[in-house]
């Protein structure tokens, strides 16, 4: 009889072994500025675009995500033709990216953002790799690709005014990462 006691809890432990672990649930993180970032909104003249964290701190060597968000993507422009005002929309389309250490040379890191599933939002996962120094500060180069979404607007002189192939931003924001 203690056989087949023993013979059950040492199966009974190898099954509950074998199961597969719970996953924890994703717990939504609201968007910050970082302390040391040198700026958490660029005017541009399609809107004003937040650059913004899922942490408080940056650490190498443990991953981050990035945040693009277009605001104030209602602009007003003056028609060329009936002198009155058309609503222009933008929204990003695309965003070529990469980061470089400011005051250290540590390569170009590419970082590729893709939509987050909000509108007029991009995210990206990324990573530095660790150097020497404690503190590093970083500069995140950005050329974000702006959209016009010309339903709004019925005016051809408008639409014209705005050529898809000029409707970009380049600017950049720095950021210091801490190592552990």
């Amino acid at each position: 009889m203690l056989k087949i006691y023993t013979l059950f809890t040492i199966t009974l432990f190898i099954c509950m072994a074998c199961m597969p672990a719970k996953k924890n649930k994703l717990v939504s993180v609201e968007p910050q500025c970082l302390k040391s970032q040198s700026q958490c909104i660029v005017e541009t003249k399609f809107g004003k675009v937040s650059v913004l964290f899922n942490k408080g701190k940056v650490f190498t060597e443990e991953p981050f995500n990035i945040y693009l968000m277009l605001e104030d993507i209602n602009v007003r422009e003056q028609s060329l033709v009936q002198n009155k005002k058309a609503k222009l929309t933008y929204k990003i389309s695309k965003i070529n990216s990469y980061m470089e250490g400011k005051e250290m040379f540590m390569g170009k890191i590419p970082v590729m953002f893709s939509p987050s599933g909000q509108d007029n939002m991009m995210v990206t996962e990324a990573l530095l790799g660790s150097c020497s120094q404690k503190q590093m500060v970083w500069r995140l180069w950005l050329t974000v690709l702006f959209e016009i979404n010309n339903q709004s607007t019925t005016d051809n002189a408008v639409k014209e005014s705005y050529p898809n192939d000029i409707n970009q931003e380049t600017f950049f924001i720095d950021f210091t990462s801490n190592r552990f």
